[in-house]
């Protein structure tokens, strides 16, 4: 399935969660039920497997037989230790989105 058409079944799903316009082109996401942070998106290009948001946030993210983190379960976690994990990351590639598709992390 391209991003393209994941994109599409979220925003079926989740009518009221904007798509951001800079989206990274290899991505993980999820769609998060309620809060400020509605969709949190790991970077797979930019990822290098430190595994720092796998520590923090075990039931958010998981790694894959790449050594690549992605996105499992994104209300398994409250959003403080959501913002922890994707500041743990030595290369911001955990990126969070609000409803309207404002980052908020990282800031730009």
């Amino acid at each position: 399935m391209t991003q393209e058409e994941i994109n599409k079944k979220l925003k079926e799903v989740f009518p009221d969660v904007a798509i951001p316009e800079d989206l990274p082109e290899e991505i993980s996401q999820a769609i998060r039920k309620g809060g400020k942070i509605r969709r949190i998106v790991v970077d797979r290009q930019g990822c290098i497997g430190a595994q720092s948001c796998v520590v923090i946030a075990p039931g958010v993210f998981q790694m894959d037989e790449d050594n690549l983190a992605y996105v499992v379960n994104p209300d398994s976690e409250d959003e403080d230790t959501i913002v922890l994990a994707a500041q743990s990351c030595p290369t911001l590639a955990v990126h969070l989105y609000d409803s309207d598709a404002g980052k908020i992390f990282p800031e730009q």
